[in-house]
């Protein structure tokens, strides 16, 4: 949307049909890539597949690129990796986080990123005076001092994360692995649109997207332990009928 407005050239590259990185070998010989690109977006962890990048592999992307690379990690507090050391050691790299997920702060849009000096000197140029309200720094700074709290939810949701999957796997989900707060995950016997109505008729509420790409799928948000039990009930009673 911000690309349209300013009327930027766009180049979006699809994921392998595994939701993993393509080689870079492929992107380099498909061309589908523009490693010569003002500004790179990569999201990881990825939503909606809930896959992690491995930091490797976006190391060795964020070498070949000579403009600007942003990575997303909106969700990194979920996952088993993050990609910060490639801000502090690259001059091109930036890796942009916020308060929205995993810290619950949606409403309050508080966000910020991290990197080299001149980049972060050059955001500095183009903010807004007023770009993140006084609510929202309170709310952010209050966060910060209760973070033995949430590192102890971070660690409840994984567990149950990994509990979900298993449950699913046997149900008969294809469960693509996550490093989020949610799966992605293909149901078996109807089609994931029946799946969505069948759920929602038993007040269990997950998200289908009509997108080709990942249209055969769930995003099933991780939630708490009764949330979870009342899913995998309702999908054993929806595969017993």
């Amino acid at each position: 949307m911000l690309a349209d407005s300013h009327d930027a050239r766009k180049n979006s590259v699809r994921l392998a049909a595994d939701f993993t990185l393509p080689r870079i070998e492929l992107l380099r010989k498909s061309k589908a890539w523009d490693f010569d690109a003002a500004l790179t977006f990569i999201t990881t962890p990825n939503a909606p597949s809930g896959r992690g990048f491995p930091t490797a592999e976006l190391e060795a992307l964020c070498r070949l690129h000579r403009g600007v690379v942003v990575l997303d990690e909106a969700y990194v507090d979920f996952a088993e990796e993050n990609a910060l050391r490639l801000a502090l050691t690259h001059p091109h790299v930036l890796v942009a986080r916020t308060f929205s997920k995993a810290y619950s702060l949606c409403f309050q849009r508080v966000g910020y990123c991290v990197g080299p000096p001149a980049l972060i000197a050059a955001l500095d140029k183009l903010r807004d005076s007023y770009n993140v309200n006084g609510l929202g720094q309170l709310g952010a700074l209050a966060t910060l001092d209760n973070l033995v709290y949430y590192r102890k939810n971070f660690a409840r949701i994984k567990t149950t994360r990994a509990r979900l999957t298993r449950q699913l796997v046997e149900l008969g989900f294809e469960v693509l692995p996550s490093q989020t707060n949610f799966l992605l995950a293909r149901p078996p016997r109807f089609p994931a649109e029946d799946w969505l109505g069948k759920l929602r008729a038993r007040r269990i509420l997950v998200r289908w997207f009509a997108n080709p790409a990942v249209r055969d799928y769930l995003r099933i948000t991780i939630g708490t332990e009764s949330e979870v039990n009342a899913l995998v009930q309702a999908a054993a009673a929806i595969l017993g009928e």
